[in-house]
């Protein structure tokens, strides 16, 4: 058993739900960080796959939903992460976004069952299908 799920974290319904933003291009973490925190989410961010994990496993911070990029630099990308936090963090959301238009293929067919945005993407939208997953998860508690 991992230390993760030992620990118990306060209810979602107690604090402001946290979001974890992965991605490299710094001006588009930053853009994106600031909207989500202005809609009411704490943000925390990372720039690499490995950041991520860094804050998931090792500072254990509670984080509802995760927000990231599929190319980014290192040995890990989003999807990598993704099975990560499947295999780690079960029940933790994943969206993932991408410009790339192959990775965009490939993460719709991989992906099914994880939202999925390609860039440019329509931040409201984002925010919308974040509230939807959170309430979702909050709703099953």
């Amino acid at each position: 058993m991992s230390l993760a799920s030992r620990v118990l974290f306060p209810d979602p319904a107690e604090r402001t739900p946290t979001i974890l933003v992965v991605e490299d291009e710094v001006l588009i973490r930053v853009v994106i960080a600031a909207y989500l925190q202005e809609c009411g989410f704490k943000v925390l961010e990372a720039g690499t796959a490995a950041e991520a994990i860094q804050i998931l496993d090792v500072d254990l911070t509670p984080v509802d939903l995760v927000f990231t990029d599929v190319k980014m630099p290192g040995g890990m990308d989003g999807f990598a992460l993704a099975q990560w936090i499947r295999a780690n963090r079960p029940g933790l959301h994943v969206v993932l976004t991408s410009g790339d238009e192959m990775k965009c293929k490939t993460a719709k067919d991989l992906c099914e069952n994880e939202p999925f945005f390609a860039k440019p993407y329509d931040v409201a939208m984002v925010v919308t299908q974040i509230r939807a997953l959170i309430g979702a998860s909050e709703k099953r508690r």
